[in-house]
């Protein structure tokens, strides 16, 4: 895994949107969608840094077009091991 990224907005309607425009424009692996709380959603992925970098920014437009709510995206390239381990077991984050 060479990068890791994740973009969060308001509902599930948008992330799902922006899903769908990334992994029909990208070769980035979608990790998985978690509830953050307070109607926050957010979507991790991977890849190389280039593709994740890309797919964020695909995300980010589409999420804002369907919803019109501020969308955030960070990218990690070479994470760390908690942060690589938060994107690929996205369970951790909603205290399952």
């Amino acid at each position: 895994m060479a990068a890791v990224g994740f973009v969060e907005t308001e509902g599930f309607v948008p992330i799902f949107d922006a899903v769908d425009a990334i992994v029909k424009a990208t070769n980035v692996t979608v990790e998985g969608v978690l509830r953050l709380g307070g109607g926050l959603v957010a979507v991790a992925l991977s890849g190389d840094l280039a593709t994740v970098e890309e797919a964020t920014e695909i995300a980010e437009e589409t999420a804002k077009a369907v919803s019109g709510a501020q969308v955030r995206s960070v990218v990690f390239a070479n994470p760390c091991d908690a942060v690589a381990a938060v994107a690929a077991h996205t369970t951790l984050l909603e205290g399952n």
